[in-house]
């Protein structure tokens, strides 16, 4: 997404360099054409001959005409390049408002993700607690409230008959 940012932007720059070249064309051209101008009302139209004066009239023409269509050249192509810069702008302002949408929604998904770690935090504690509770309630403590087998990593598990005694004495079957 920013290397793609990146090439807008420069792309927007150009454009706007461009802009700023054809601004300066156009003021330029506009100096010839008064330059043009005041060429002709220097020089006095008494010196000049009816040729001359028809040759130089038509010079003149041409010139102004190129300049004239020149400056229109140029002010068409300056109001295509704000047109470009008006919706290079556009999308601009369009991916502005997506990159908070994102970061608003990261921030909101963070905020949720810390206060449910928070929760399950606190969930784990008060289970912690509610098991000590119990095995003081009952006498058992925490490492006896598993099942009484244990493993012995040399000989393996414990086997049931281990754990039988026989040494207890039998219930007599009197009816007393």
């Amino acid at each position: 997404w920013y290397h793609r940012r990146v090439r807008e932007s420069s792309g927007i720059n150009a454009e706007y360099g461009e802009h700023q070249d054809l601004l300066a064309k156009i003021n330029i051209t506009k100096i010839k054409l008064k330059d043009a101008e005041k060429h002709m009302a220097m020089k006095n139209p008494l010196d000049y001959s009816d040729a001359e004066v028809r040759k130089l009239l038509v010079q003149t023409n041409k010139e102004k005409n190129n300049l004239l269509s020149e400056l229109k050249d140029y002010e068409w192509r300056l109001d295509s390049e704000s047109q470009k810069f008006a919706k290079a702008e556009e999308q601009r302002k369009t991916f502005m408002v997506q990159l908070y949408g994102a970061t608003e929604a990261n921030r909101i998904l963070n905020t949720e993700q810390s206060l449910k770690q928070q929760r399950i935090k606190k969930m784990k504690s008060q289970n912690k607690l509610i098991g000590q509770q119990s095995t003081k309630k009952f006498g058992l403590s925490p490492t006896n409230s598993s099942s009484p087998k244990k493993m012995d990593p040399k000989r393996g598990p414990v086997k049931k008959a281990a754990f039988v005694h026989n040494d207890l004495p039998k219930i007599s079957k009197n009816n007393s």
